[in-house]
Formats: structure tokens, sequence, C-alpha cells
């Protein structure tokens, strides 16, 4: 179902990118002998390929076995293990679920889960750009600065705030983040 693609891609993307925020050593880590280097290991480029297989995964109610298949097949054994144990512990919720009424949802209490959750519903979007979708992208974030925890949401905080037009104006939620946004230039025509 082609509607499910871009909730598939932004799940998919916070799950990566908090897997490697945890894990950054897996990052790019070349083998040392010859013979493993000539399998899959984990590079910049394999974890493309992990983060579009489990993509398509997400996407079309694939098992556990083929993703685990599709994922330890592009960064390989170990690092695709790691990232497998993850998931299975991250839960998060879905991103267009929670952007449809960004008020009834808790934020999740791990750091590693708020990072990749909220990297997720960025994601999603940037899928679809709306400026319904936008104000509810920054209640989703003003949560975080509710928890007592900007610093996760900061990175999300700056790639949302550059999707902003213009004549979108500045909501609520981006107190929390002015300075930080103001600072890095990515909030044109700010207050």
């Amino acid at each position: 179902d082609p509607a499910k693609v871009p909730g598939a891609v932004a799940r998919a993307r916070g799950a990566v990118s908090g897997f490697l925020t945890a894990r950054p050593g897996l990052v790019h880590h070349i083998p040392a002998d010859a013979e493993s280097r000539g399998r899959s290991w984990p590079s910049p480029r394999t974890w493309e390929m992990a983060l579009r297989l489990l993509a398509t995964g997400y996407a079309t109610g694939a098992g556990r076995e083929a993703t685990a298949a599709a994922l330890t097949g592009a960064v390989g054994d170990g690092a695709g293990i790691e990232l497998l144990s993850y998931l299975e512990h991250l839960d998060l919720p879905d991103p267009e679920r929670v952007l449809a009424d960004p008020d009834a949802f808790a934020l999740p209490e791990r750091g590693d889960r708020q990072l990749a959750f909220l990297i997720a519903v960025v994601a999603a979007i940037q899928s679809d750009p709306t400026r319904p979708r936008w104000e509810a992208g920054w209640t989703v974030l003003a949560k975080a600065v509710d928890a007592g925890v900007p610093d996760v949401a900061a990175r999300a905080a700056t790639d949302l705030a550059s999707m902003r037009r213009l004549d979108w104006p500045v909501p609520p939620g981006i107190d929390g983040f002015l300075d930080l946004l103001r600072m890095s230039g990515a909030l044109p025509g700010s207050r």
C-alpha cells in the first residue's frame, strides 16, 4: 500500500538514527581481516541500505525473519543482530498517528527512544510538509521541553524549523528552541 510508505520511511529513519546515536562505533566499522571486508559490514552506505530495507519491511508488514535476513545482509551479522535487538525494545509510536493528534501521546522515557521518535516525526513531516503537520510537529517537540530534555529534541527542532515557509506564523511550541534556532540560522523570518 503506497500510503504506508512515508510513515514506514519515517519510522525506519528514526529507528536507525536512534540506534546509531546509541552505538556510534557501528556507524563505520571496517573489519580487520580481508576475508571479513569481503562480506557485509557497517558503513554509512550499508546503513542507508538497511534503512531502506527496514522501511520496506515496515511498509509491507514483512515478518521478523525476513527483516532480520535483510538487515544482517546489509550491515553484517554483528551490527544487524544488535539493531534487531534494539528494534525489539524500541516500540515507538506511529509518527502519523501522533501527528494526527499530537496532544494525546506521551514522550518515550528513554533518551534513545525519544531521539528515535522525534527524528521519525520530523521525517514524516518532511514527506508531506503541510502547515498543520508542521505545527503538530512543534506540539510534539514542545513535550520534550516540558519533559526537561530539550537537548534531545535540538536536532529535530533544527530540521523542523528549516521546513517553515515564510507565510507560516511561528507556533508557540517553538519557544523552547528559539535561541538555538536563531543561532543556527534555521528560523528565517522569526519574530
